[in-house]
């Protein structure tokens, strides 16, 4: 038979309140533990930075107006090799398990003996392993904001769809843990690959190497082609939720509806970004000195 929620399935546990970040960081892999953390104590600062987040989006920009730009260049090579390490080993470790619930019961549903890694967890989010990576991915959208407080230090421009998408996945990846939503395991996976590539790149790129065209035209490709592929997801459920065939599968369409809201909005952004940049040739987040000084130049060959 299909395995039911986690939440609804596991044995009572017992664990100190309130849970601290270093108990579920460290501890013990315990679902309702982590549960109760993400609902007592992380949400409320979830929320807390997310407004703080968009104040900085405003603010920061404001506040380097007349101040030199940082150059950072060893400390964002650091970081962005971080991150892409640790999207890495986080794709390591899930990898297994995503194909092992695949092979064991599809896409959706074949038989009423098999579990479909788009209807029913298994043992996702209570297994050891993948419980506290998928869990971790969730929290590594709090990290990844820093990625705006090198830009806005840098002075390179913040565009909108730098900041909307970076708060809402952080918000909306902490607001919907504790639903389990069993589909999340593909956009993960595929997020992490996808990450692994990106920000490996961006290191590259900070330490001063100088990549063809095409390469950044790639990434950009890249990150679409995820957001599609939620798209390719969101439709197999969506289809047989109209037609009446998802019999006790645990989607939770309407999160799915949500989601594919958002990610709609993702590739409309992403889209218009790459139309600007790679054919119309007119870079939202090229810095506007930087722009100037290039016409500069090319006027100087030209005289």
């Amino acid at each position: 038979m299909a395995t039911a929620d986690p939440i609804e399935v596991s044995t009572p546990v017992s664990f100190r309140t309130p849970v601290t970040y270093s108990d579920v960081i460290f501890g013990e892999w315990q679902l309702e533990k982590t549960i109760h953390f993400m609902e007592r104590t992380h949400l409320p600062i979830s929320i807390a930075t997310t407004a703080a987040y968009l104040l900085m989006v405003y603010y920061g920009p404001k506040f380097m107006a007349n101040k030199k730009a940082f150059s950072l260049r060893t400390p964002l090579t650091i970081w962005n090799m971080t991150l892409s390490v640790y999207s890495a080993i986080s794709f390591y470790f899930l990898y297994p398990y995503v194909v092992k619930s695949y092979e064991k019961g599809g896409m959706i549903v074949i038989d009423r003996s098999r579990v479909g890694t788009l209807c029913y967890n298994d043992d996702l989010y209570t297994n050891p392993v993948s419980g506290y990576v998928t869990w971790l991915f969730i929290m590594s959208k709090g990290p990844e904001l820093i990625d705006t407080v090198f830009l806005i230090l840098r002075k390179r421009p913040v565009i909108f769809m730098h900041w909307y998408h970076h708060s809402v996945t952080f918000l909306l990846g902490q607001l919907f843990f504790t639903e389990f939503v069993p589909w999340a395991r593909w956009g993960i996976l595929i997020n992490l690959m996808v990450h692994t590539v990106m920000y490996f790149y961006y290191g590259l790129r900070a330490w001063g190497l100088k990549t063809e065209r095409w390469v950044s035209k790639l990434i950009t490709c890249t990150q679409i082609t995820q957001f599609i592929s939620g798209f390719y997801f969101a439709g197999r459920v969506g289809y047989m939720y109209i037609t009446d065939e998802l019999d006790d599968c645990q989607a939770k369409v309407q999160k799915m509806g949500l989601g594919t809201v958002v990610i709609f909005t993702y590739l409309y952004l992403f889209c218009d970004y790459f139309h600007k940049t790679y054919i119309k040739n007119d870079s939202p987040t090229r810095p506007k000195k930087l722009e100037e000084s290039e016409v500069k130049e090319e006027v100087k060959k030209d005289q």
